[in-house]
């Protein structure tokens, strides 16, 4: 009876130790060939369900997860150096093109109009280098986290009104009409001014290339938040797509090309109030874009 039982006990530990052995073997492989299956899940698994195994499989899943989500994080920031490095050069290439044609104008008309328009139209180009350098440079500071906010309260809508005002010729020119609604109040939100001033001055942008005739500002109130309501129409034949106008590098098409635009305002005005603690979206109802910045109360 008891040389049956060891036998029997022999037998079970062999097969257990064969069992063990096949699905080291097969994990072996299953690892060896990670790499070539991490891009449809990696995760290991087993046919022995060995408890001690079970640990071991289960503590290295954890391992490849975090290892994929960082292989996942380097490859997107790879395809926005990618991006970067074409919209960079598709943005500077139009103000340059512009400046280096009426430069080369320049020394060949000797009509005193035309030269000073030329200058004029040169000084504007080299305006708008000089923006996207100031976007790209913020851009890059806030991505690699580099840009701390300084972060105090501010009365918002005499800032709104401030900075929009800047703007009062260029939007006279365009026949562009800004009321404001229930602002009888001044709100006072949590945000870093320098920064705040960007991300209005974004918005006047954004009105100035898309809006047409009359745009509504309010202030929504609520216990912990003030946010900013702006409604414009947007301009015949513009075609706006809500699910990227965040997106780096989008323009919205337009029946005529536009030279000005960067694509990067309206993705970096919502880096920089997510930063400051808020946040921004936006809305499209018909020919009515609805944009929204949601900041924090101040105290």
């Amino acid at each position: 009876m008891i040389n049956w039982l060891l036998s029997a006990v022999l037998i079970l530990l062999l097969v257990y130790v064969i069992l063990l052995k096949r699905e080291l073997r097969r994990l072996k492989t299953t690892i060896t060939t990670l790499s070539e299956r991490q891009a449809y899940g990696g995760r290991l698994s087993l046919e022995f369900r060995e408890k001690n195994l079970l640990e071991v499989v289960d503590a290295l899943n954890v391992w490849i997860d975090e290892v994929e989500k960082k292989g996942q994080v380097y490859r997107e920031s790879e395809e926005n150096i990618k991006l970067t490095i074409a919209g960079l050069s598709h943005d500077l290439r139009t103000p340059l093109t512009t400046i280096k044609g009426y430069v080369q104008l320049l020394p060949i008309t000797e009509d005193p109009v035309k030269r000073a328009q030329y200058i004029t139209i040169i000084e504007q180009a080299i305006a708008r280098l000089l923006s996207m350098t100031d976007q790209f440079y913020d851009l890059t500071r806030i991505e690699t986290k580099q840009k701390e906010m300084e972060l105090r309260p501010i009365l918002f809508s005499t800032e709104v009104e401030e900075v929009l005002f800047s703007f009062y010729e260029q939007f006279r020119e365009r026949g562009i009409e800004i009321e404001f609604l229930a602002n009888s109040a001044d709100r006072t939100v949590l945000a870093d001014r320098i920064m705040l001033t960007r991300v209005i001055q974004n918005v006047a942008q954004n009105l100035l290339r898309y809006a047409e005739g009359h745009v509504t500002v309010t202030f929504l109130e609520a216990s912990d938040a003030v946010t900013l309501q702006v409604i414009n129409h947007v301009k015949p034949g513009t075609q706006v797509h809500i699910e990227k106008i965040f997106q780096r590098f989008y323009t919205e098409n337009t029946s005529r090309s536009n030279t000005e635009a960067s694509g990067l305002g309206l993705y970096l005005s919502k880096k920089l109030v997510e930063g400051m603690g808020g946040m921004m979206t936006a809305q499209l109802s018909d020919d009515k874009f609805t944009l929204l910045i949601k900041l924090k109360k101040g105290i």
